[in-house]
C-alpha cells in the first residue's frame, strides 16, 4: 500500500525468536505461528493474517517493546505503509482479544514508541496445545489486576521478584508517591500469575491502629478467627498451609512496629512463606532485607533545551506523563519543543510518579508550557514556607498544594470533607456526609465525576457498584485541609452519625441475620466504623454516639468472625459508661451480653463471662426485656455446658424454655431444645435426649424455620445431626449414626460455617469413625479439624482436636499418642472446658494401659470416674468402669478375677439402665472374655450373644467383629 516513509532511516523487520514448532499459550488463547492459528479454549479464532502477524512478533518478545518501525516493518516486509495501517491492525487484534480501548490485559501501548506484549505466556508444544492446555495449580490470591502498567519500572519488578525468591523478607522502601505499591502489586501479580504459591496483599494505609495489623492480615487472607490470640491462629494457619505463601504488607509506615512484629512471627511459624512490605522506613524487623526505590528517570538538566521527543520518551518519567497526559485529553504525540518543556516539569518534580500523575492530568485544561509556569509559580511561593519534610515529599506535598489550588471551591471542599473515609466509599455515602444545605447532592456527585477525572479520586468499577476512594498522600493531605478549614470535627460526626444509622438497620441479629449481599456491601466499611469510634471517644468527639455505634457495630463484628475485636470494643464502650446511669441501662445491657457471647469463644467460661451473663440478665430482668434475657441465658447456658457443668446447665435451661414458650420464640425454642438436649445426652439420658432431638429437627426442616441466634454459634440443623448420630451410635444403630455423621459434615462444608465444620468433626465423625475401626477416614477428617483449627483459630476445639489426634494415633499403636492425650487433659482443665473430659480420659488410660503402664492408667480411670460422678458427666460411665476392669485383670490377672466380673457387670447394668447398647457390647465382651480365661465358655456365650444379639445393623465395626470372632472361637470349640 502506499504511502509517506515512517522515517529516512529504514527499519529492520523482526525476525522469529522461536522454533517454527512452538505453541504460546496465554489466558485461554493459544498460538501456533506455524499453523497460523489462534485457539480461544478448544474453538479457532478467525484472524486476519495482518493481525495474526502482529501478534505473534509480540508474543516472541513477550516482555519487551517492539516500535511502531519494527512491527511494520515485520507485517509488511515489502510495503511502505503509513502508521494508521498499524493503528487499524493493532484495533482488530485488541477485538480478537477481548480487550477495550482501555483495556490493556495482553497488549501494552507505549504511547509515542510502541507495543508490548504484557501477558504471562507459555511455551508447549502444538499438538500439547490443542489437545490439553496447560492448567496452572489452583492457587490463591487477592491481588487486583493492575488498571495501568507499571511504566520504566520492569528491571526494577524483574530484579525484586529475583530477590524475593532468594530473600524471606524484602522490603520496599521509599518516599510517598514514589511508585511502591505499584511495583510491590505487579511482582505479587506476577507471582500469582505464575500459580506456584497463595499470595495475599494486605493494604496496612487505612489503619490508625496498630492493633489491628492482626486482623487485617486474617481478613485480607479469609481466616476466620474465633480466638483472642489472632497471631497465634495466623502462625497455625501459615504453618498448615501445604503451598508456598507470600504475604505483601503495603504502607506499613503508620504501624511499622506492629507490621515488623507480625511480619518476624509469619516467618518464622512457615519456612515456605515470603513477606514483601512496602514502607517509607524500613521495618527492621529480624531477617528483612532492604530495596531503596528510585524514583523514575528524567532527562538530565544539560539536556532540557535541545532533546528530542523521541530522546525524551527513553526516559520513564517523560513516557508517564505522555501516557497519563494521553489517557486524560486523548492520544498525546508531544513535539519536539513540548518534550523539553516535559522534561523540565519531570526534572521539576524529581521523577516521582504521583506527582507527575497530578500534572499531566491537568493537560486537558493548559498546554505544557503553562503547566511549568503555573508549577514554578507554586514551587516559588511554597519554597518560603515551612517545609521541614525530606525534598522529594516537600515536591508532593507543593505538586498536591497546586493540583488543590487549581481546583474550582466546591471540588476544594469536596475534596477535603472525602478525606474522612478510611477506605473505599460509596457514591451514596459521600452525598450524605460531604453534601449540607450549601451544597445540594448534584454538585456534590459533578465534583466527584471531576475529581475522579483529574485522578485527584479513584474509581473502581465493580460487578454493581462503583466504589472510590483516595491515595494514601491525598487522603492525609486532605485531612489536613479539613482541619485547616475548621471542619473536622463537624465532617466526623457526620461520618459517625451516617455508620450508625447503617448499622442500626441490622441490630436485630437475633431473628434476621444480614445476607450475603449486605456483608459484601458492609465488610469493606468496617474501618470507617473503627475511624468513626476513634473520634466518638476522642476528646471532640461524642460518648454517647460512640457507644451507640458500637452497639449497633456488634452484629457486623460477630458476622466477620472478629470476636477478639468485637470484645475489645465492647470492653471500651462499657469503661465509658456509668454503671449507675438508668438512661445507659438498654446499650449497657447489650454490651454485657455480647461482651459474655464473644468471651465465650475467644476465652472460655471465664469469670468476666459469667460476670457480664449476670450482669445482663439482671437488667433485662429489670427492663422486662425478655428477648435480652434470653440472650442472656443462653451464653450462660452455653457457657456451663461448655464446662462439663450439665446439670447446672439444665437447671438453668428450665428457665430459658419457660421465657421462650411464654413469648411463643420459636427460634429460641429450638435453641434451647438442641442445648438442653446436649446436656441430657452427657448426662446419660440418651432416649430422652433423641426424641427432642428429633422434634428440634423436624422444627429445622419444616416452613416455620426461621435463623438461628446469631452466627455467634453453631448452625442449628447440622449440630442436632451430630448430636443425634452421637446419640444413636450410643444407642446401638451404628450405620444410621454414620449417615447422619456424613451428611452434618457435608452440610456444614458447605455452608462455609467454620464453627459448625469443627463441632461436626469433634462431637460427632471423628470419634464415631474412631469407634468404627475407620481409621482412614478418620484420620483424613483429622487433616480437615486441625487445618480448621488452625486456620480459623477455634479456641473452643483446639485441645478436643487434640485428644482425638492422641485418641487415633494410639488406635494406630503409635505411642506418639500418649503425651499428645496428656497434654489435651491439661489444655482442658486449664481452659475450663468440661465437654467430654472423662471421654478423653478414657482414651488415655486405654492408651497407657495399650503400652504397659498400669499403675498411671488406673490413676486415670480414677480420676475419670470422680470427675464423671461430679460432673454429672454419665454418657460414659460404663465405659470408664469396664476400662477399669481391663486395667486390672492386666495388671493382676489372678488375685483381681472377681474383682474385674463385678466391674463388667456393672457397666453392663450402667450401659442397660442408660440404653446404650453399644456401651453394653463393649462390656460385655470384656465380661465374656474373662469368663472364657475362668473356663466358664457356657456362661461367656450367653452374656456376650443376648448383647449382640439385639443388634440389627453395624456388623462390620470393629467391635461387632471382635464380638463376632469371640462367638465363633466358642462354637468351634
Amino acid at each position: 500500500m502506499p504511502g509517506s516513509p515512517c522515517d529516512d532511516i529504514p527499519a529492520v523487520a523482526v525476525p522469529p525468536v522461536e522454533a517454527p514448532s512452538v505453541a504460546y499459550v496465554f489466558g485461554s488463547f493459544r498460538l501456533i505461528p506455524s499453523q497460523k492459528t489462534l485457539f480461544d479454549g478448544g474453538t479457532r479464532v478467525p484472524i486476519g493474517g495482518r493481525a495474526l502477524e502482529l501478534l505473534t512478533a509480540l508474543v516472541e518478545r513477550r516482555g519487551q517493546l517492539i516500535t511502531k518501525k519494527e512491527l511494520m516493518a515485520r507485517v509488511w516486509p515489502r510495503s511502505v505503509v503509513e502508521e494508521g495501517n498499524l493503528k487499524v491492525n493493532m484495533a482488530a487484534l485488541r477485538k480478537v482479544l477481548g480487550e477495550g480501548p482501555q483495556d490493556q490485559r495482553f497488549v501494552a501501548t507505549v504511547v509515542g514508541r510502541g507495543y508490548q506484549f504484557v501477558a504471562p505466556v507459555v511455551r508447549a508444544a502444538p499438538s500439547e496445545a490443542v489437545s490439553a492446555p496447560p492448567t496452572p495449580t489452583r492457587t490463591s490470591n487477592n491481588i487486583p489486576a493492575a488498571l495501568v502498567r507499571p511504566i520504566g519500572r520492569r528491571a526494577t519488578i524483574r530484579d525484586l521478584s529475583q530477590r524475593l525468591s532468594r530473600e524471606r523478607m524484602l522490603t520496599v522502601a521509599g518516599p510517598g508517591g514514589i511508585g511502591k505499591t505499584t511495583v510491590a502489586l505487579a511482582v505479587a501479580y506476577e507471582w500469582a500469575e505464575a500459580g506456584e504459591q497463595d499470595v495475599w496483599l494486605v493494604n496496612l494505609s487505612q489503619l490508625s491502629d496498630a492493633r489491628f495489623v492482626p486482623h487485617a492480615v486474617a481478613s485480607a487472607i479469609g481466616l476466620v478467627v474465633h480466638s483472642d490470640d489472632i497471631l497465634r491462629a495466623l502462625e497455625n494457619h501459615f504453618r498448615l498451609r501445604h503451598r508456598p505463601q507470600l504475604i505483601v504488607l503495603d504502607s506499613c509506615e503508620q504501624v511499622i512496629e506492629a507490621a515488623a512484629i507480625i511480619a518476624e512471627h509469619m516467618i518464622a511459624a512457615a519456612p515456605q512463606l515470603r513477606v514483601l512490605a512496602t514502607s517509607r522506613e524500613p521495618l527492621q524487623a529480624v531477617g528483612e532485607h532492604i530495596f531503596r526505590l528510585d524514583p523514575l528517570e528524567i532527562p538530565p538538566e544539560s539536556a532540557s533545551t535541545r532533546i528530542t521527543a523521541d530522546a525524551a520518551l527513553q526516559y520513564s518519567a517523560v513516557e508517564l506523563f505522555v501516557e497519563r497526559a494521553s489517557a486524560a485529553r486523548g492520544e498525546f504525540s508531544p513535539s519536539d519543543e513540548e518534550a523539553s518543556v516535559i522534561a523540565q516539569i519531570c526534572r521539576r518534580l524529581d521523577g516521582i510518579a504521583l506527582a507527575i500523575e497530578l500534572a499531566a492530568t491537568r493537560l486537558d485544561a493548559f498546554g505544557v508550557g503553562e503547566l511549568l509556569t503555573l508549577l514554578d509559580d507554586r514551587f516559588s511561593a511554597l519554597a518560603h514556607g515551612r517545609r521541614t519534610a525530606p525534598e522529594r515529599q516537600r515536591t508532593l506535598l507543593a505538586t498536591l498544594d497546586w493540583s488543590h489550588q487549581l481546583l474550582p471551591d466546591t471540588e476544594r471542599v469536596v475534596l477535603r470533607r472525602l478525606g474522612v473515609f478510611s477506605g473505599v466509599f460509596s457514591l451514596a455515602s459521600a452525598v450524605a456526609i460531604v453534601g449540607d444545605d450549601n451544597m445540594e447532592n448534584a454538585n456534590v456527585i459533578d465534583a466527584i465525576g471531576s475529581l475522579v477525572a483529574k485522578s485527584m479520586l479513584s474509581a473502581n468499577v465493580g460487578s454493581d457498584a462503583v466504589r472510590y476512594r483516595l491515595l494514601d498522600t491525598t487522603r492525609d493531605y486532605a485531612r489536613r485541609k479539613l482541619a485547616d478549614a475548621g471542619e473536622l470535627d463537624m465532617i466526623s460526626r457526620r461520618h459517625a452519625e451516617y455508620f450508625h444509622a447503617m448499622y442500626t438497620r441490622v441490630e436485630d441479629y437475633w431473628n434476621r441475620p444480614p445476607d450475603s449481599r449486605w456483608l459484601a456491601n458492609h465488610i469493606v466499611t468496617i474501618d470507617d466504623v473503627r475511624a468513626a469510634l476513634k473520634w466518638a471517644f476522642s476528646v471532640r468527639g461524642d460518648t454517647a454516639l460512640g457507644i451507640s455505634l458500637t452497639v449497633t457495630a456488634i452484629p457486623a463484628w460477630i458476622r466477620f468472625s472478629s470476636l477478639e475485636e468485637c470484645r475489645s470494643r465492647i470492653e471500651q464502650a462499657l469503661h465509658q459508661i456509668d454503671p449507675h446511669s438508668c438512661a445507659l441501662e438498654i446499650p449497657r445491657m447489650k454490651l454485657l451480653t455480647a461482651l459474655a457471647a464473644s468471651g465465650l469463644y475467644t476465652r472460655g467460661m471465664v469469670t468476666e463471662v459469667d460476670a457480664a451473663c449476670t450482669a445482663a440478665l439482671a437488667i433485662a430482668e429489670k427492663l422486662d426485656d425478655k428477648e435480652y434475657q434470653l440472650r442472656s441465658l443462653f451464653v450462660a447456658c452455653c457457657g456451663l455446658v461448655y464446662s462439663g457443668k450439665h446439670r447446672a446447665a439444665d437447671e438453668l435451661l428450665k428457665k430459658f424454655r419457660d421465657i421462650a414458650d411464654s413469648t411463643h420464640n420459636e427460634t429460641a425454642i429450638s435453641e434451647g431444645s438442641r442445648l438442653t438436649a446436649f446436656a441430657w445426652h452427657h448426662m446419660g439420658r440418651q432416649a430422652e435426649a433423641h426424641r427432642l432431638l428429633e422434634r428440634v429437627l423436624e422444627w429445622y426442616d419444616s416452613p416455620r424455620h426461621r435463623s438461628q441466634l446469631s452466627d455467634n454459634h453453631v448452625k442449628g440443623r447440622e449440630g442436632t445431626r451430630s448430636l443425634i448420630a452421637s446419640i444413636l451410635w450410643a444407642l446401638g444403630f451404628p450405620e444410621r449414626a454414620l449417615g447422619e455423621a456424613r451428611k452434618a459434615l457435608n452440610d456444614a462444608q458447605e455452608s462455609g460455617h467454620t464453627l459448625t465444620v469443627g463441632y461436626v468433626l469433634v462431637f460427632a465423625f471423628i470419634p464415631l469413625s474412631l469407634h468404627a475401626g475407620d481409621l482412614a477416614s478418620a484420620e483424613e477428617a483429622m487433616t480437615t479439624l486441625q487445618d480448621s483449627v488452625a486456620k480459623h483459630g477455634l479456641v473452643l476445639f483446639e485441645a478436643m482436636a487434640r485428644g482425638l489426634h492422641g485418641a487415633l494415633l494410639l488406635e494406630q499403636k503409635n505411642p506418639a499418642g500418649l503425651p499428645i492425650l496428656a497434654s489435651a487433659l491439661a489444655q482442658l482443665e486449664r481452659e475450663h472446658i468440661g465437654m467430654r473430659y472423662s471421654m478423653f480420659a478414657g482414651m488415655y488410660a486405654r492408651g497407657l494401659l495399650q503400652f504397659g503402664r498400669h499403675a498411671q492408667a488406673l490413676a486415670t480411670v480414677e480420676d475419670a470416674l470422680e470427675w464423671s460422678k461430679a460432673h454429672d458427666e454419665l454418657w460414659c460411665l460404663a465405659e470408664l468402669v469396664r476400662i477399669k476392669g481391663d486395667i486390672l485383670a492386666t495388671s493382676d490377672p489372678f488375685d483381681s478375677h472377681a474383682v474385674c466380673e463385678t466391674l463388667y457387670l456393672q457397666a453392663v447394668e450402667i450401659a442397660r439402665q442408660q440404653g446404650t447398647l453399644f456401651l453394653e457390647l463393649r462390656a460385655a465382651k470384656s465380661l465374656a472374655s474373662l469368663m472364657r480365661k475362668q473356663g466358664k465358655m457356657e456362661a461367656s456365650e450367653s452374656v456376650l450373644s443376648a448383647v449382640y444379639g439385639k443388634f440389627s445393623e453395624g456388623f462390620e465395626i470393629v467391635d461387632m467383629k471382635e464380638a463376632q470372632v469371640l462367638l465363633e472361637s466358642r462354637s468351634t470349640k
